[in-house]
Protein backbone atom coordinates (compact mmCIF):
# COMPACT_ATOMS: atom_id res chain seq x y z
CA UNK A 1 0.00 0.00 0.00
CA UNK A 2 1.56 3.33 -0.89
CA UNK A 3 -0.45 6.83 0.98
CA UNK A 4 0.19 10.16 0.17
CA UNK A 5 -0.75 11.79 2.59
CA UNK A 6 -0.98 16.13 2.71
CA UNK A 7 -2.56 18.99 3.94
CA UNK A 8 -3.23 22.29 3.00
CA UNK A 9 -4.62 26.04 4.58
CA UNK A 10 -7.88 26.98 2.81
CA UNK A 11 -8.82 30.67 3.91
CA UNK A 12 -12.52 29.71 4.65
CA UNK A 13 -14.51 28.65 7.28
CA UNK A 14 -14.65 25.46 8.47
CA UNK A 15 -18.26 24.84 7.42
CA UNK A 16 -17.28 26.26 3.88
CA UNK A 17 -14.62 23.82 3.00
CA UNK A 18 -16.60 20.95 4.54
CA UNK A 19 -19.57 22.29 2.30
CA UNK A 20 -17.42 22.05 -0.71
CA UNK A 21 -15.85 18.75 0.42
CA UNK A 22 -19.45 17.19 1.22
CA UNK A 23 -20.86 18.39 -2.32
CA UNK A 24 -19.98 14.86 -3.71
CA UNK A 25 -20.66 14.87 -6.96
CA UNK A 26 -18.85 18.38 -7.97
CA UNK A 27 -15.10 16.93 -7.67
CA UNK A 28 -14.83 17.93 -11.01
CA UNK A 29 -14.82 21.75 -9.90
CA UNK A 30 -12.16 21.46 -7.37
CA UNK A 31 -9.61 18.67 -9.60
CA UNK A 32 -7.62 19.84 -11.79
CA UNK A 33 -7.42 15.90 -13.22
CA UNK A 34 -11.37 15.74 -13.72
CA UNK A 35 -12.68 16.42 -16.43
CA UNK A 36 -16.73 15.71 -15.33
CA UNK A 37 -18.01 13.70 -12.29
CA UNK A 38 -21.67 13.03 -10.83
CA UNK A 39 -23.64 11.54 -8.57
CA UNK A 40 -25.32 8.56 -9.68
CA UNK A 41 -26.95 7.74 -6.77
CA UNK A 42 -30.06 8.93 -5.40
CA UNK A 43 -28.53 9.39 -2.42
CA UNK A 44 -26.47 12.64 -2.59
CA UNK A 45 -24.29 12.67 0.12
CA UNK A 46 -23.17 10.80 3.23
CA UNK A 47 -22.48 6.53 3.40
CA UNK A 48 -23.67 4.94 0.29
CA UNK A 49 -23.72 7.42 -2.18
CA UNK A 50 -21.77 6.93 -5.89
CA UNK A 51 -20.40 9.42 -8.51
CA UNK A 52 -18.86 9.08 -11.57
CA UNK A 53 -15.57 10.61 -12.80
CA UNK A 54 -14.13 10.92 -16.32
CA UNK A 55 -10.57 11.42 -15.47
CA UNK A 56 -7.89 14.11 -18.39
CA UNK A 57 -5.17 11.68 -17.79
CA UNK A 58 -5.68 8.64 -21.21
CA UNK A 59 -9.29 9.26 -20.57
CA UNK A 60 -9.62 6.56 -17.26
CA UNK A 61 -12.73 6.66 -15.28
CA UNK A 62 -13.83 5.83 -12.05
CA UNK A 63 -17.10 5.22 -10.26
CA UNK A 64 -16.71 6.16 -6.44
CA UNK A 65 -18.89 5.69 -3.49
CA UNK A 66 -18.63 6.88 -0.21
CA UNK A 67 -17.52 4.92 2.55
CA UNK A 68 -17.14 7.05 5.69
CA UNK A 69 -19.21 9.77 6.62
CA UNK A 70 -18.60 12.12 9.85
CA UNK A 71 -20.65 15.09 9.05
CA UNK A 72 -18.87 18.53 8.92
CA UNK A 73 -15.54 16.38 9.71
CA UNK A 74 -14.66 14.00 7.49
CA UNK A 75 -15.32 11.33 4.42
CA UNK A 76 -13.81 8.66 2.62
CA UNK A 77 -14.36 7.41 -0.69
CA UNK A 78 -13.13 3.98 -2.26
CA UNK A 79 -12.56 3.31 -5.90
CA UNK A 80 -15.04 0.18 -6.94
CA UNK A 81 -14.59 0.53 -10.71
CA UNK A 82 -11.17 2.01 -12.10
CA UNK A 83 -10.96 2.10 -16.23
CA UNK A 84 -8.02 2.48 -18.43
CA UNK A 85 -5.46 2.78 -15.69
CA UNK A 86 -2.79 0.30 -15.53
CA UNK A 87 -1.76 -1.41 -12.20
CA UNK A 88 -3.80 0.62 -9.75
CA UNK A 89 -5.74 -2.41 -7.86
CA UNK A 90 -7.38 -0.96 -4.82
CA UNK A 91 -7.62 3.14 -4.20
CA UNK A 92 -8.95 5.45 -1.47
CA UNK A 93 -9.50 9.33 -0.56
CA UNK A 94 -9.62 10.73 2.87
CA UNK A 95 -10.34 14.12 3.62
CA UNK A 96 -10.71 15.52 7.30
CA UNK A 97 -11.65 19.42 8.03
CA UNK A 98 -9.99 20.35 11.00
CA UNK A 99 -9.69 24.42 12.63
CA UNK A 100 -6.33 25.31 14.25
CA UNK A 101 -5.21 28.38 15.30
CA UNK A 102 -8.43 30.43 14.03
CA UNK A 103 -7.41 28.59 10.29
CA UNK A 104 -9.13 26.07 8.38
CA UNK A 105 -7.00 22.97 7.43
CA UNK A 106 -8.03 20.54 4.71
CA UNK A 107 -6.67 17.33 4.83
CA UNK A 108 -6.36 14.59 2.27
CA UNK A 109 -4.78 11.11 1.92
CA UNK A 110 -4.84 8.89 -0.60
CA UNK A 111 -4.00 5.24 -0.34
CA UNK A 112 -3.74 2.49 -3.19
CA UNK A 113 -1.87 -0.80 -4.26
CA UNK A 114 -0.72 -2.01 -7.25
CA UNK A 115 -1.63 -5.51 -8.86
CA UNK A 116 1.46 -7.16 -8.87
CA UNK A 117 5.11 -6.64 -8.20
CA UNK A 118 5.94 -5.16 -11.65
CA UNK A 119 3.79 -2.82 -10.76
CA UNK A 120 5.06 -2.20 -7.31
CA UNK A 121 8.49 -1.76 -8.96
CA UNK A 122 6.90 1.13 -11.84
CA UNK A 123 5.26 2.78 -8.86
CA UNK A 124 8.88 3.03 -6.74
CA UNK A 125 10.43 4.56 -9.97
CA UNK A 126 7.40 6.59 -11.33
CA UNK A 127 3.63 6.36 -10.53
CA UNK A 128 4.41 7.40 -6.78
CA UNK A 129 5.95 10.85 -7.81
CA UNK A 130 3.45 11.36 -10.80
CA UNK A 131 0.34 10.41 -7.82
CA UNK A 132 1.82 12.78 -5.53
CA UNK A 133 2.19 15.62 -7.75
CA UNK A 134 -1.67 15.30 -8.67
CA UNK A 135 -2.66 15.25 -5.22
CA UNK A 136 -0.94 17.90 -4.70
CA UNK A 137 -2.85 19.61 -7.34
CA UNK A 138 -5.97 18.00 -5.79
CA UNK A 139 -5.71 19.48 -2.58
CA UNK A 140 -4.42 23.05 -4.09
CA UNK A 141 -7.37 22.82 -6.66
CA UNK A 142 -9.85 22.66 -3.77
CA UNK A 143 -7.86 25.38 -2.02
CA UNK A 144 -8.41 27.63 -5.25
CA UNK A 145 -11.72 26.48 -5.74
CA UNK A 146 -13.18 27.04 -1.88
CA UNK A 147 -11.36 30.50 -1.91
CA UNK A 148 -12.30 32.04 -5.05
CA UNK A 149 -15.56 29.97 -6.43
CA UNK A 150 -13.49 29.47 -9.64
CA UNK A 151 -13.54 25.71 -11.47
CA UNK A 152 -10.57 24.24 -11.53
CA UNK A 153 -8.78 22.80 -14.75
CA UNK A 154 -5.70 21.39 -15.90
CA UNK A 155 -4.11 24.55 -16.70
CA UNK A 156 -4.96 26.49 -14.11
CA UNK A 157 -2.51 27.88 -11.84
CA UNK A 158 -2.45 26.66 -8.42
CA UNK A 159 -0.33 27.25 -5.18
CA UNK A 160 0.90 24.22 -5.33
CA UNK A 161 4.08 25.81 -2.58
CA UNK A 162 1.13 25.67 -0.13
CA UNK A 163 0.67 22.12 0.38
CA UNK A 164 2.31 20.11 3.04
CA UNK A 165 3.45 16.74 3.60
CA UNK A 166 2.37 14.77 6.28
CA UNK A 167 4.44 12.12 7.35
Amino acid sequence: MTTIAREIEIDASKNEVWKAIAKFGDICHASPGVLKSHVTSEQQEGVGATRHCDFAMMGATAEEKVTEWNEGESLKIEVYDLKKMPGVDTMSAFFKVREEKGKTILRGDLTYSMKNPFFDVMNAMMMKSMNTKLWNSVLAGHKKYIETGERVFEKTPLELNKVVAIS
